[in-house]
């Protein structure tokens, strides 16, 4: 490995890495296998930076602080990065803030593509400098798609973003776990400053991991007026003591079918549901009236059998008119039913430590 980084790395223009950890509480030695490869990595052509689910939430803090060196006198001395992407990093506050910094500064005028869900380890808010971190963000004059934790964000910054990016913003996926009932949404009027001025916005929004009562803690974070064509619903209750069914699913699908009906294209939703009538009738409805929804993918407990045929009809018939006005390969599709007892165990997908966790400088 440090071999190849150092033969190779002056030719580097782009660097993919892909963390898989064996276990949810083993998260060291992804981060360790990243200080070796860095150690003797120099790349002056680095244009691409993507390392994902790094994890570094229990790895050993001199290691932490290694790789943080590394990267930021990497990013602040040799790269205009058009690319970052560091989703699930897990940085501590201190470290976390000293790369990115050294990304706003470097990039600033290059950076295109920024992914940061899950960057630092807080998952319940933005835990460095507000102003920093909004000065650093709206600061990138290239910047077309942003990828982030929905609670990194605020009301001041969205208004800054619409000012900053105006008709230039092109994609914006929004992250969240850990939700609850009270947790932070960004207000109507600051989404709206900035879908006025980035009128081509596509967002994705991704809930993934664990969510408190979903019916009262998801339609406040789906407002209205964003232009949602992906959503992406996969609830885990492994942390739960007493995993339960989930009650009133049903209000959520009916708030996204309602306010999202003409644009909603995928839609991937997972989740330990409560067997009901009306959960199925609300499913097939949401299905039904989403005319470009093309892309379905759900796991969930069906009051009736026929509820999943009944799905497939209507996206494969839907599918075949698309693919006669415009052509292009088939894409999978699947509506599967859960057994209950197998639901509650659904592992987090992302593999996030057990509870909202934040770490001091």
């Amino acid at each position: 490995m440090l071999f190849c980084a150092q033969t190779f790395g002056p030719r580097f223009e782009n660097l993919s890495v892909k963390c898989r950890h064996h276990d949810v509480h083993e998260c060291k030695k992804m981060a360790e296998k990243l200080n070796l490869f860095l150690a003797g990595f120099i790349a002056p052509a680095l244009s691409s930076f993507k390392v994902s689910d790094l994890r570094m939430y229990n790895a050993s803090r001199i290691v932490v602080k290694k790789i943080c060196n590394k990267l930021t006198k990497m990013f602040a001395r040799d790269c205009h990065l058009k690319v970052f992407e560091m989703p699930i990093a897990h940085w501590s506050n201190l470290e976390g803030q000293k790369v990115l910094d050294a990304v706003f500064r470097k990039s600033r005028n290059t950076l295109e593509t920024l992914s940061i869900p899950e960057y630092f380890i807080c998952q319940t808010g933005i835990p460095v400098e507000k102003d920093w971190f909004a000065n650093g963000l709206t600061s990138l004059t290239k910047l077309t798609k942003l990828s982030i934790t929905l609670f990194y964000l605020t009301d001041e910054l969205i208004v800054s973003l619409a000012h900053s990016r105006r008709g230039e913003l092109s994609h914006l996926t929004l992250w969240a776990n850990w939700v609850f009932p009270r947790s932070p949404h960004v207000q109507q009027d600051s989404w709206k400053n900035l879908t006025e001025a980035c009128p081509s916005m596509e967002v994705e929004f991704r809930i993934i991991g664990y969510v408190t009562d979903p019916h009262a803690s998801l339609p406040p974070l789906f407002d209205s007026v964003l232009p949602v064509t992906k959503m992406k619903i996969l609830v885990s209750q492994k942390y739960c003591p007493l995993p339960w069914p989930l009650q009133k699913m049903e209000i959520v699908l009916e708030h996204i079918r309602q306010h999202y009906w003409f644009r909603l294209k995928s839609l991937n939703l997972s989740v330990f549901n409560t067997k009901k009538k009306d959960f199925d009738q609300t499913l097939i409805k949401l299905v039904k009236d989403c005319p470009r929804l093309i892309n379905v993918k759900i796991l969930a407990s069906y009051h009736s059998g026929d509820t999943a045929k009944t799905i497939e009809r209507i996206v494969t018939q839907r599918r075949r008119t698309h693919l006669t006005s415009k052509g292009g390969p088939t894409k999978k599709l699947r509506i599967d039913s859960q057994p209950l007892d197998k639901a509650s165990q659904t592992e987090d997908p992302m593999k996030r430590p057990p509870g909202p966790q934040e770490t001091s400088p």
